[in-house]
């Protein structure tokens, strides 16, 4: 018997990721049995595994159809004509599904909790099971059958079905909100359903005060927590990062229409050459955007902007940069903002969440520019690019805010989440 389970939609880039398997190595190196479930069978996996922690994906998906679909191997025309036709009536019908429940959700709201029964409840779990299909049910059948003491999921999609697979088995559930739930975009269907699941965990929990206030907005949870992400690293002295920089602008993102790095390149290129003279702009990550961004940098027409793709070592390019910003268009707390102060850098982050300006206060720590405002954010870069002392002073002020993440401060608060003893 497992004695945490973390569970992700996958391995891939991100922030969940990094503080997922950060706290399964830091569990796993005490002594604990943890292991690591993926939900999407075969996406690339781009994060090593800690030592002692294990790993295990779903399998494929569609099983549960293939009765219907038939022998996928008969490329003849009536074979392939009807699983057309079964595929597309099997879409309909859940859509059927998917309007029916957000039609009738207030009466499930006032309804569906664990252990309820009745029609509602009836109506739920049929539901919930024809659209979440497969996933759900291989999850499912997996804590029946190696029964672990308690998971630790995140990010929302993940989350609802980690609450609805054990819905009523004796497993303490955790899950954790990584956006602000008042500026995601999760569509009728999704909200209604987070509002339903989360009533199933033990402990609803979220990286920052502002999106804790948010969930309290929008449902009542047996227990509601502010877990903060640890430092993958410790807090960078001053002597350990030296004091010569490269004269470089720093992003460390996936590349999505969320982390705004369109407004960053478009505030880089309008800052006059002759003040970015010497200075490049380095934006590290991948994603969806990738082509577009490169695209957005051939028309502009500026030299200097290199695009590194994921790296699994940013804290190299956090101990070489000037600058860090993250111009994002809405936040919970980024991974990536927490190990650049960590490393005495001066970041320049939107107001577009309150996730960030938990740790940036404007000219003390860092600069706060206002959302989807470029030029405001290239008033800000040209500032620091000028003042080498204040970049030091901002650099000096973010380390000394980050000393309260380190593992021997926040982890008394993890173990009380997880329901762990005391060391």
């Amino acid at each position: 018997m497992d004695d945490l389970w973390v569970v992700l939609p996958h391995l891939g880039a991100g922030g969940a990721q990094k503080v997922a398997l950060l706290a399964a190595e830091h569990f796993a190196a005490q002594g604990l049995r943890v292991r690591v479930i993926t939900m999407i069978h075969g996406h690339p996996v781009l994060h090593a595994l800690p030592d002692g922690v294990r790993h295990q994906e779903l399998s494929p998906q569609l099983e549960v159809l293939k009765p219907w679909l038939g022998d996928g191997s008969n490329r003849s025309l009536l074979a392939r004509g009807s699983r057309y036709l079964i595929a597309n009536l099997i879409k309909v019908y859940r859509f059927m599904i998917r309007a029916q429940m957000v039609l009738i959700g207030p009466w499930l709201e006032s309804h569906i909790r664990p252990g309820s029964s009745g029609l509602a409840a009836e109506l739920f779990q049929l539901g919930t099971t024809t659209l979440l299909g497969d996933r759900l049910l291989q999850f499912r059948n997996l804590v029946e059958q190696e029964q672990p003491r308690r998971i630790l999921a995140l990010l929302t999609r993940t989350n609802i079905v980690c609450c609805l697979a054990c819905w009523d088995l004796p497993v303490h559930v955790v899950v954790s909100e990584r956006n602000d739930p008042a500026r995601q975009r999760l569509g009728t269907f999704w909200a209604l359903l987070r509002r339903l699941c989360y009533r199933r965990a033990d402990v609803v929990t979220a990286n920052t005060d502002g999106v804790l206030k948010a969930l309290s907005r929008i449902g009542t949870w047996q227990r509601l927590e502010l877990l903060p992400n640890p430092l993958p690293f410790g807090v960078i002295s001053s002597a350990e990062n030296g004091s010569e920089r490269d004269l470089e602008v720093l992003a460390v993102a996936r590349l999505k229409i969320q982390k705004g790095l369109d407004l960053l390149i478009r505030a880089f290129a309008s800052i006059p050459e002759v003040r970015r003279l010497g200075w490049c702009l380095t934006v590290v990550g991948d994603g969806p955007e990738r082509s577009s961004l490169e695209n957005l940098v051939t028309k502009l027409g500026i030299d200097g902007v290199f695009f590194e793709g994921f790296r699994s070592d940013p804290q190299t390019f956090m101990q070489r940069a000037a600058i860090f910003a993250l111009p994002s268009r809405f936040e919970g707390m980024p991974n990536a903002l927490l190990e650049a102060m960590a490393a005495g850098l001066p970041c320049v982050v939107s107001d577009a969440s309150p996730g960030p300006l938990e740790m940036i206060t404007d000219g003390v720590n860092g600069l706060v520019v206002p959302h989807e405002d470029w030029p405001a954010l290239a008033k800000k870069l040209e500032m620091l690019m000028e003042d080498q002392i204040l970049r030091f002073r901002l650099g000096e002020a973010a380390r000394q805010k980050l000393r309260s993440l380190d593992w021997s401060v926040v982890e008394p608060h993890w173990r009380s989440v997880l329901a762990l003893p005391k060391l």
